[in-house]
C-alpha cells in the first residue's frame, strides 16, 4: 500500500512538471505513468477484499511422484500433494501473479514447515496452485497462518492478504512387517493351555439400549423388564482373541521433551507395535493398546478398518515425558484390568523393574518384544542377560532391528525449513 502511495505522489509531480512546464518527454511520461499506476490501483481495490484460498488434500494416484493425505492422514516418509484453490474476485487480473505461503507447526518438536507456490492468475477469476511435499516425521501438524501475495506484472505492487489456515495434518507411523511377524509367533504348548483355561464364547460386560437392527438374540430380556425399554447385550470377544499390546514411550531412556520425539529409539519402538497391532488385527484379533506416556494414552479396536485409530494414537506418542517406571507399571496395570489372552510389551531399552512386573503376570502369557538398534550398541551382553532373566520367568522374547533412518524416510526437509511447492 505505501509503495502504491508513494508512486501516486510521483504521478502528482510529474503531472505537475507536465502541465508547468510542458513538452513531449513530460506528457509521454506522464501517459506512460498513468497506464501503470491505474493498472495497480486496479489490481489493489478489486483483488484485496476479495483474495480467498482453500485447501484441499489430493487423493493418491494424481501423480507418478506423490500420495495421497487423505482427509489429513498420511505415512510417515510418504511423500504427498495439496491443492489451494484461489478466488482473486470477481473480475480479470491480466498479468499478475499469485504466491501462497502457509505455514505449520509440528506439534512435539515446534520444527516449522512451510508449504509454498506460485503461478500466474492469467485471465481468469480464480486459480488453482499444487504443493508437492516430500516426506514428513510422524506427529501431528497444526497450521498457524496462511498469507496470500498478489504481485503486478511489473513487480512494483504486492497485495497481501493474511488469514488462518484451518485443519490438520497427522502423519501416522510406518508398520514395521518384523514386528508382526515376531508377535505373530506363540508356543503350541502355551496357546493350547490358555484356550483351556479360555472361554470360547463372547463374555457379557454390559448392556446398552436397543438399536434398530440388532438381533433378538442380542436383547436383554432382565434389564429391559427392570428398566421398562429395549437393552442390547454388550460383549466383548474371548480372552483368546484379545490382545493388549503396551508401548514404552521412552524410547532409549535418555531424552525428554522435543528430544524424545527425535530418539530414533522411540521411532522404532512406535513403528514395532504399530506392525504388531496392524498383524493382530487382520487375524481378527481386539486390540488394546496402551502407552506409557505423560497422559496414558490407551484405545481398544476391534476390525482391520478402524486400524487408524490406533495408528492415530501412535502418531501422537508421546504426550508427556513418561515417569521413570511408568513403563511397568501400565504394563501391569493393563494386564489385570483387560484380561486378555496376551499381552505384548514393546521396547527399544533394558528396563530393570520390568522383572517385578512379569512376575505378578499369569505365566506364559506375556511376551516382549525388543527393538534394537544403534542405541542399543555396545549393550548386547546387558539386552542378553536380561532377556534370558524375563525368558526364566515364562516371559517369552523375540527381538527384531529397526530399520535404518534413510530407509524410513524421516522427513527430510528442503531449505532448511519445509517445503518448496510448486504452482500450476
Amino acid at each position: 500500500m505505501w509503495s502504491l502511495l508513494g508512486q501516486t505522489g510521483l504521478l502528482a509531480l510529474t503531472a505537475w512538471w507536465a502541465f508547468t512546464w510542458g513538452g513531449r518527454t513530460s506528457w509521454l511520461i506522464l501517459g506512460v505513468m498513468l497506464l501503470i499506476i491505474g493498472y495497480e490501483w486496479w489490481l489493489y481495490v478489486t483483488l484485496r477484499p476479495a483474495l480467498r484460498a482453500e485447501r484441499q488434500w489430493l487423493p493418491s494416484g494424481h501423480s507418478d511422484q506423490a500420495g495421497g493425505a487423505e482427509n489429513g492422514l498420511l505415512t510417515a516418509g510418504q511423500p504427498f500433494a495439496c491443492a489451494f484453490r484461489l478466488k482473486l474476485g470477481p473480475f480479470l487480473a491480466p498479468g499478475a501473479w499469485v504466491r501462497l505461503e502457509e505455514t505449520w507447526v509440528h506439534e512435539g518438536t515446534g520444527q516449522p514447515l512451510s508449504l509454498c507456490a506460485y503461478a500466474p492468475a492469467g485471465l481468469r477469476t480464480e486459480t488453482r496452485l499444487t504443493v508437492t511435499v516430500d516426506g514428513l516425521p510422524r506427529g501431528k501438524y497444526i497450521p498457524e497462518q496462511r498469507l496470500v501475495t498478489v504481485s503486478d506484472a511489473f513487480g512494483l505492487l504486492r497485495v497481501r492478504r493474511r488469514q488462518r489456515a484451518e485443519g490438520q495434518l497427522l502423519v501416522l507411523p510406518r508398520l514395521a512387517p518384523a514386528a508382526a511377524w515376531a508377535a505373530a509367533g506363540e508356543e503350541p504348548a502355551g496357546r493350547a493351555r490358555r484356550q483351556a483355561l479360555e472361554p470360547s464364547v463372547p463374555q457379557v460386560v454390559g448392556t446398552r439400549p436397543y438399536a434398530p437392527g440388532d438381533p433378538l438374540s442380542r436383547v436383554h430380556w432382565r434389564s429391559s423388564a427392570r428398566t421398562g425399554e429395549l437393552r442390547a447385550k454388550e460383549t466383548e470377544p474371548p480372552a483368546g482373541t484379545r490382545r493388549l499390546i503396551v508401548l514404552d514411550a521412552a524410547g532409549a531412556g535418555s531424552s525428554a521433551g522435543a528430544a524424545l520425539w527425535a530418539d530414533p529409539a522411540l521411532t522404532a519402538a512406535v513403528e514395532a507395535a504399530a506392525g504388531a497391532a496392524a498383524g493382530a488385527l487382520a487375524r481378527g484379533m481386539a486390540v488394546r493398546l496402551a502407552v506409557s506416556d505423560g497422559r496414558g494414552s490407551a484405545a481398544l479396536v476391534q476390525g482391520q478398518g478402524r486400524q487408524r485409530e490406533l495408528l492415530a494414537l501412535l502418531a501422537a506418542v508421546p504426550q508427556g515425558s513418561p515417569r521413570p517406571g511408568a513403563w511397568a507399571e501400565t504394563a501391569l496395570r493393563e494386564a489385570a484390568r483387560s484380561g486378555a489372552g496376551s499381552v505384548l510389551l514393546v521396547t527399544a531399552r533394558i528396563d530393570p523393574r520390568l522383572t517385578a512386573a512379569v512376575k505378578r503376570m499369569p505365566k506364559g502369557a506375556v511376551q516382549l518384544l525388543f527393538v534394537q538398534g544403534p542405541w542399543s550398541a555396545g549393550n548386547e551382553a546387558a539386552v542378553g542377560r536380561w532377556l534370558r532373566e524375563l525368558l526364566a520367568l515364562g516371559c517369552r522374547t523375540s527381538t527384531i532391528t529397526a530399520d535404518k533412518p534413510e530407509a524410513a524416510g524421516a522427513g527430510r526437509m528442503q531449505g532448511g525449513e519445509g517445503v518448496a511447492g510448486t504452482g500450476k
